[in-house]
This record gives C-alpha cells, structure tokens and sequence, in this order.
C-alpha cells in the first residue's frame, strides 16, 4: 500500500467520524506524535534536557519527577483520546466516554510515572558509599600489624569495584599480604576494621 494511498484512507476514516469521535481521536493522535518525538529524543539523548522533562513540573520531592511533567501528561491524553474514541465507537454515550477516557488517562499516567521513578531509583551516580563495605571481602594489600595497630591496607571489592582502604586488623596476628578478609567495622570514609578469613 502506498503512502498516498493510506493517507487516503485515514482521510475517509477521520471524515465519517462525528464531532465527538474527532476530539478524543484527534487529542489521541496529538498526543501519539507527541510520545514518539519524545522517544525519537530519547533515543538520539536529548531527553535528559530540563525543558523537554519538566515543563509545568509539580515534583514530588522523591527524585522521580513530578506527575505533570511533559512524558505522563502525553500519556494521560493519549489514554483518555483513544479510550474515549474506543468507548464511542464501542456504542458508549458521552458521559461513560469521558469517564472511560478519564480512566484509561489516569492509568496510563500512573504506569509512567511509576516506570520513570522505579528507572530514576536504579540510577547510581557513581559514588562511593562506604557503608556498602561492610561484610564485604578483600586482600591484605599491605601486612597487617596485630590488633588494630595502624599501617595496614586492604583492597575490598563490593558494587562492582575495588576500592583500597587503610585497614585495621582485629586478630592478635600479623597478616600478610595477599591474605582474605572481611570487613566488620567502618571507621570513617577511608578506613576500615577488618577480620581474616
């Protein structure tokens, strides 16, 4: 089929509509250009720009973004346009249209804020956390001294990186380098209390 051709069509089809029938599908097919630009924009990376994300945004304060940024406004008037096109065509008056499309919207919002703040939470900025050290495994990096004596080191991996760390050793023996441990205790950003294994 032609593109001249099934422009043709969409023309024959949108002309047999009533008025009713074009505002919901009209506001659905607004509302479908809209969502496809915005995955056009995500695709090439220009979604992460402040004016796309959050014109008119009310946030929440939970870092997921707000409910009346651009991406659930688009989806909650793509859910009311063709749910309430759907309902007309299904033989559904105005009113029980309108709260079909009212619904379809609400939920088809909900769904995407929720997908937007359940991605935002998987999100790591990279930085170091220290307490997710804690029961993590390493090696002696430089020999222990005996029962926290200070000059040792270790190197301790945990969220999928190494990190080296001063290092104090509960045992009341040396352990050399090379050797495993387990970290019990933080003592600050870059020391820890460690245990042979």
């Amino acid at each position: 089929m032609t593109t001249l051709a099934l422009l043709n069509q969409v023309s024959q089809w949108w002309d047999e509509l009533n008025l009713a029938r074009q505002v919901f599908y009209g506001i659905g097919v607004i509302a479908g250009l809209v969502a496809v630009i915005l995955g056009l924009l995500s695709i090439i990376g220009l979604d992460q720009h402040d004016a796309v994300d959050s014109i008119g945004d009310i946030d929440t304060g939970d870092g997921g973004g707000g409910i009346f940024s651009v991406k659930p406004l688009t989806g909650f008037f793509l859910g009311f346009g063709w749910g309430g096109g759907l309902s007309l065509d299904g033989g559904l008056g105005m009113f029980a249209a309108i709260a079909v499309g009212l619904v379809s919207g609400g939920a088809l919002m909900a769904i995407i804020v929720a997908m937007f703040r359940a991605i935002h939470g998987m999100r790591s900025d990279g930085t170091m956390r220290i307490q997710d050290a804690l029961n993590a495994t390493g090696t002696v990096y430089v020999t222990l001294p005996p029962s926290k004596a200070a000059g040792g080191q270790v190197v301790i991996s945990f969220r999928g990186r190494q990190e080296t760390f001063s290092a104090l050793n509960t045992s009341d023996r040396v352990v050399p380098s090379g050797q495993p441990v387990r970290v019990v205790q933080i003592i600050d950003g870059r020391t820890v209390v460690v245990e042979p294994l």
